[in-house]
């Protein structure tokens, strides 16, 4: 886990994920990932240089 950043806890993560999804897609996450692939995003956030909301961003625009 990168230590540089502000990591979020899950369930912060789930919410931005969910918002994302509801705004680019019009439903919330569960409608298009199951939990363990939730888990997964959420371990690849940790594991990410990146900010919480352009990694959200970028990782709902790859499952386009």
């Amino acid at each position: 886990m990168n230590t540089l950043k502000s990591t979020m806890d899950r369930a912060e993560f789930i919410e931005l994920l969910s918002a994302e999804f509801t705004h680019t897609k019009g439903y919330g996450v569960y409608a298009f990932l199951s939990f363990s692939e939730i888990e997964n995003a959420y371990h690849h956030y940790l594991n990410s240089a990146e900010r919480p909301n352009v990694f959200v961003r970028l990782y709902v625009k790859s499952l386009n």
